[in-house]
């Protein structure tokens, strides 16, 4: 009996792990990124002990599953039935294995793909499966190509070389692949190619960057398996969305909020800014790097997690591409360290964007390429030029926004796109609208309780990397204040301090600005605005130290005594945040008693 009953339960459990086997697959054929990346997590062990029992290397199969992981990623849509996700999965690695070993196995040298960048390999070595190290070899004198002596092998292995090389060079327009012939294949230099095509040398060289660049895309489509684009693009077509007015007085320094209110107005659904702040917690957050005044503690937050409660709770969905680049230095490695490894190909972003501008949504993304005095920001992309291979999209420091290069897409080092799903419910009769007024009471009541516990959690965001570490909440004054006091031999960063008093400053003035319209009566109502008081006197104190410290890139070290002017306001901020979460806590606690309706 006991057997009979292990044995069910053990079914059971088979089971379940099937269906969500399934369900996660079914989200990540619709483009759930964190879908597929859990499926990814349960497996990646199973599909290397696949992949090891064929090849027998274990370190072959390590780059057998990371590529085979990829090429699942790329053709999930494929998968005709969900619940056969892990079939599927062993015949990708499979035949990837199978094709390595048909090259040479384990003793052949392979490259993963994330390998491709610059190799600090020995620069007489080729490694004939790395394009950068056969230019490199290529570009080498025409003398020592020739000699003499030559071995017949090298130059049937060059031969090769050619052509192989050459079936990939139709992705390049005429001039490109003039340019590019002339320095790789006829050995000029590009001062020989300037004088041919009356060019300046720069612009050669800048012809021969970006020909490399699209040669190394296309050795990877042809390596994943993937059509071959032919005259740089597959697809020609353009869109460019209007975008609504962001009068200045609308916008906000939080520019994950901005952004997001921005591309609500696209949508017929402009929000006030205190709101959008109020409901998504920034205007409750601070958040200081344990080690400077640096200012990455404003985007140190989860991503992913924070749109979806962000939007839900204005009655939205969102559908996310999140990945960091492969052997590439990632920014904000503490928000993006859970983020899959992916390759910087045009075809895993280029039909998202596509597929949400034509239907009439601007795309939330993060820009490591902001103009200064910023270094990365949130961006909205709004058009796409297929023929000119470029997007359009905003930029904090430009009203007029901004174009980037497909390539400069593929290739950011952090990919964060987001599309906004579903819509607002319609306005319903006189007894919907005290069911949405007490829905609106609810979600102010959660917005506060976001408040109040954030402001007592000194560590609302621990990142896996282990060197780094941040403080939140009202410890983050005493980080701060820390930081400003640590003495002459230890000055805090002048442009972090400049980019952290603007954005909490502004943070606390929009915390007042939405605890005044919170619709609570009463007592409730009451404490909340003596709240409002406080986070505008906090508010206060804090835009003083960014009126002496603006936000501005500049070398100008701060002297000892602005630290200590900045650290008395700080002193001074705290103790008005601290009163102003005492009066939201007693608030909230009238609310779930319900002395206050």
């Amino acid at each position: 009996m006991e057997i009979h009953e292990q044995s069910s339960a053990g079914r059971g459990l088979k089971h379940r792990e099937a269906d969500e086997a399934r369900e996660l697959a079914e989200r990540a054929q619709l483009g759930d990124t964190e879908a597929f990346g859990e499926l990814i997590e349960r497996h990646r062990n199973r599909a290397k002990d696949w992949a090891e029992r064929i090849t027998g290397d274990p370190h072959l199969a390590d780059d057998i599953v990371q590529d085979a992981l990829v090429r699942a990623f790329l053709h999930i849509g494929s998968l005709q039935d969900a619940s056969r996700f892990l079939p599927w999965l062993h015949r990708i690695v499979r035949n990837q294995a199978n094709m390595r070993l048909r090259r040479g196995g384990p003793y052949k040298k392979e490259k993963p793909f994330a390998s491709f960048g610059p190799s600090n390999a020995d620069p007489d070595r080729v490694e004939w499966d790395d394009l950068d190290s056969v230019l490199r070899h290529l570009t080498r004198s025409a003398a020592d190509a020739a000699l003499s002596g030559q071995d017949p092998a090298e130059h049937l292995l060059r031969k090769e070389l050619y052509e192989t090389i050459r079936s990939v060079l139709h992705v390049l327009s005429r001039k490109e692949r003039s340019i590019f012939e002339a320095y790789f294949f006829k050995q000029l230099s590009p001062d020989e190619i300037a004088s041919m095509y009356r060019m300046t040398t720069g612009s050669i060289y800048t012809y021969i960057h970006r020909s490399r660049q699209k040669l190394k895309q296309e050795r990877i489509r042809v390596s994943l398996g993937l059509s071959p684009e032919k005259g740089g693009s597959a697809m020609v077509g353009s869109k460019v969305l209007k975008l609504p007015e962001h009068p200045p007085h609308a916008r906000s320094m939080t520019t994950f909020v901005d952004r997001v209110g921005q591309l609500l107005a696209a949508l017929g659904d402009p929000r006030e800014t205190a709101e959008l702040m109020g409901v998504s917690g920034f205007a409750f957050r601070m958040q200081i790097s344990d080690k400077a005044t640096y200012a990455d503690g404003i985007y140190m937050f989860d991503w992913r997690q924070t749109l979806r409660t962000f939007l839900g709770e204005l009655g939205y969905g969102a559908t996310m591409l999140c990945g960091q680049l492969a052997e590439s230095p990632v920014p904000l490695l503490g928000a993006v360290e859970r983020f899959p490894v992916v390759l910087p190909i045009e075809e895993a972003v280029l039909p998202f964007i596509r597929r949400t501008i034509d239907a009439g949504k601007p795309v939330l993304y993060f820009d490591t390429s902001a103009s200064r005095p910023y270094v990365h920001e949130w961006s909205l992309i709004y058009g796409y030029d297929d023929e000119r291979r470029l997007v359009h999209l905003t930029d904090a420091m430009k009203p007029e926004g901004k174009t980037l290069s497909y390539d400069d897409v593929a290739e950011n080092p952090v990919r964060f796109l987001a599309a906004v799903e579903g819509g607002r419910e319609p306005a319903v009769g006189p007894p919907g609208a005290v069911w949405e007024e007490a829905s609106r009471r609810n979600a102010a009541a959660r917005a506060l309780r976001f408040a109040a516990d954030y402001a007592r959690n000194a560590r609302a965001y621990c990142p896996m990397t282990s060197y780094l570490s941040y403080t939140s909440g009202l410890a983050a004054y005493d980080r701060w204040i820390g930081h400003l006091r640590r003495g002459p031999g230890s000055p805090p960063n002048r442009y972090g301090m400049g980019q952290l008093a603007a954005v909490y400053a502004e943070a606390k003035r929009y915390a007042a600005g939405y605890l005044r319209a919170v619709p609570f009566e009463g007592e409730a109502m009451r404490l909340a605005l003596l709240a409002a008081e406080a986070y505008e006197q906090a508010g206060e104190a804090i835009g003083e130290i960014a009126s002496e410290v603006p936000f501005v890139r500049t070398a100008e070290a701060m002297a000892p005594e602005l630290c200590e002017r900045c650290a008395a306001r700080l002193e001074k901020a705290r103790n008005f945040e601290a009163a102003a979460v005492e009066y939201v806590e007693k608030s909230l606690t009238l609310m779930e008693k319900g002395i206050s309706p």
